[in-house]
C-alpha cells in the first residue's frame, strides 16, 4: 500500500496500481496544494461569473459589468476589493468575513464553496486513479461548480458552457470509449429529463421546462455513456429531492435542478456503479 497525499500526518491511501502521481511526501503535498488552489480559485471565479452573468450575457442593460472589467468591488460601499482579499478562503479569513472599508458582512457561502471545490479537487485523483479519468472528473467538477452557481443565482444554465460540455463528451471521454454509446447516453438522458418536465407540467398545469437542464443532462449522458445514464439520472433525482422537498416544506415553490445534475455527473464519474 502506498500513499498519494500526506497532510499533517493524515494520509489518504491509494493502491499502488491506482496512483496518479508518485513521489515523496513533499511532492504529494505540493501536488495537493496546487490542486486545492486551482479548484478553489475556479470556484471563486465561478462566483464572479455568476454574479455578473446578466451583464455578460446582455440580459440586463443596466448591468455594464463584463467578465474582466470593472474590478471586483464591495456590494455595500462599492470600494475596490484589495487583491489579498480575493485569495480563496484565506482572504475571507484575513478580513474576518467583512469588507475592509465599510465592514459589510461577506457571506460565508463563498469561502465554503471555494473550500469544498478545492478539497474535492484534491480527493478526486486518488479516488479515480487513472490520470485521464481524473482529469475528466476534474473538468466535470469545475464546470459543474460554475453551472451550479449560475443556476442558483439566476435560474439559468448558459449554453456557452453546457453545449461545449456536451460536444466534448460526445467527442471523447475516458468513461465510455464507444462513440455510439456516448451519443445514445446523451440522447437518453435528454429525453428522460424532457419527459419528466412534460409530466410535471401536465400534472401541475405550469410551464416546467428548462432547456438548460436538458442540455446539462445530455452532457452528463455523453460523458458517462449509455451504461452510466440510468445511475446518473437516479442520482440526480435523489439529490434534487434531498434539497427541493425541504425547500417546498418551507414554502419555496421552485428550486434549480442544475446543481443536482452537475453533482450527480461528478459522483458517477468518480464512483461508477455500472
Amino acid at each position: 500500500m502506498e500513499f498519494l497525499y500526506d497532510f499533517a500526518g493524515v494520509t489518504l491511501p491509494a493502491a499502488a496500481d491506482a496512483m496518479v502521481w508518485r513521489g515523496d511526501a513533499a511532492l504529494g503535498v505540493l501536488v495537493g496544494a496546487f490542486l486545492w488552489l486551482v479548484g478553489a480559485s475556479l470556484a471563486s471565479f465561478s462566483g464572479l461569473v455568476a454574479d455578473r452573468l446578466p451583464g455578460i450575457m446582455g440580459l440586463d442593460d443596466a448591468d455594464g459589468r463584463g467578465l474582466c472589467h470593472p474590478p471586483s468591488t464591495c456590494d455595500g460601499c462599492r470600494s475596490r476589493i484589495p487583491p489579498i482579499a480575493l485569495i480563496p478562503v484565506i482572504g475571507w479569513i484575513l478580513y474576518r468575513g467583512r469588507c475592509g472599508h465599510c465592514g459589510s458582512r461577506v457571506s460565508p457561502v463563498y469561502p465554503a464553496v471555494e473550500a469544498a471545490a478545492g478539497t474535492a479537487s484534491v480527493l478526486i485523483p486518488p479516488l479515480v486513479g487513472d490520470p485521464a479519468s481524473a482529469l475528466a472528473a476534474l473538468a466535470l467538477l469545475w464546470s459543474g461548480v460554475l453551472l451550479a452557481w449560475c443556476d442558483i443565482r439566476h435560474h439559468l444554465l448558459p449554453e456557452s458552457v453546457t453545449v461545449p460540455l456536451l460536444f466534448a463528451g460526445l467527442l471523447w471521454t475516458p468513461f465510455e470509449p464507444d462513440p455510439w454509446m456516448r451519443s445514445a447516453g446523451a440522447a437518453a438522458a435528454a429525453l428522460l429529463i424532457w419527459l419528466s418536465f412534460a409530466v410535471v407540467s401536465r400534472i401541475r398545469g405550469v410551464e416546467a421546462f428548462s432547456g438548460g437542464d436538458v442540455a446539462l443532462a445530455a452532457a452528463g449522458g455523453a460523458w458517462l455513456g449509455l451504461g452510466g445514464t440510468s445511475a446518473f439520472l437516479v442520482a440526480a433525482c435523489a439529490i434534487f429531492a434531498a434539497y427541493s422537498i425541504p425547500a417546498r416544506a418551507r414554502g419555496i415553490t421552485w428550486m434549480p435542478m442544475g446543481p443536482a445534475i452537475a453533482l450527480a455527473a461528478v459522483g458517477c464519474a468518480i464512483a461508477p456503479v455500472w
